[in-house]
């Protein structure tokens, strides 16, 4: 068995609604599979890690953005070298707007954002809270809870992470990124619970670069099960039908 580490970026700023989260799911995964898991969360450049596996980074409210995007500043040197020496990327909501190219405040501000996704958030626009539904890129149903103001434009270099079911305006009928070793959704903070499908890949692509295969435990049965029922009922909210 291996050993990993997973960064979890500011998380007493980006941790709203169970977001931080997102590192210990991945982190009881791994241990599941007899993996030995270390979660290191990383205030500033002082405490980051010289090389980590993954990079979970949750999200923040409003007030919380230019505080967040301040001490993130710090972090781009560190950022670069995780991810050139391979590190696996998970952003959820504020966090995936800060690792984009930047964000422009409800004020009209652009902020600089860390650069590691090929996106860009505008907050200028109405907030969206309520449930969503859809199939993802691998045509697997998902879902979950989204609370986030704003827009995101996805550059070139990667592809949506879901189609959302008849969805309402403002919020997109593409959710979330998929990438070269990326994950980002505005799905609330406990996605990867709701979908443990996508906790899966992610850590299938972690284990495959130690030389071992994703190989689902009881354990990974059980949470399996759990989150189809939520989804089921998310989609029964919604009116959606798999049938």
């Amino acid at each position: 068995m291996s050993s990993f580490t997973i960064a979890r970026i500011l998380p007493e700023v980006l941790g709203l609604n169970g977001s931080g989260a997102s590192a210990e799911i991945l982190a009881v995964s791994l241990r599941a599979m007899g993996h030995a898991v270390s979660v290191v969360d990383v205030h500033g450049p002082d405490d980051a890690p010289a090389q980590v596996d993954c990079v979970s980074i949750g999200s923040g409210s409003a007030s919380s953005l230019q505080l967040a995007a301040a001490r993130l500043i710090g972090l781009v040197r560190m950022f670069g070298v995780w991810r050139a020496e391979g590190a696996f990327t998970v952003a959820i909501g504020t966090g995936w707007d800060l690792l984009g190219a930047a964000v422009i405040t409800p004020e009209g501000d652009t902020v600089p954002g860390a650069g590691i996704f090929p996106s860009e958030a505008d907050h200028r626009h109405a907030r969206f809270s309520g449930e969503v539904a859809g199939l993802d890129y691998r045509g697997r149903p998902s879902a979950g809870y989204v609370n986030q103001v704003g827009v995101l434009t996805r550059g070139e270099g990667g592809s949506p992470l879901m189609s959302v079911d008849a969805s309402r305006a403002p919020y997109p009928v593409d959710e979330g990124f998929i990438g070269n070793r990326m994950f980002a959704t505005r799905l609330g903070g406990p996605a990867l619970a709701v979908n443990p499908h996508w906790s899966n890949d992610i850590v299938s692509s972690l284990v495959e670069t130690r030389g071992h295969t994703f190989t689902p435990t009881d354990f990974h049965d059980r949470v399996a099960t759990a989150a189809a029922h939520t989804r089921a009922h998310i989609e029964k909210r919604l009116g959606v039908s798999r049938s």
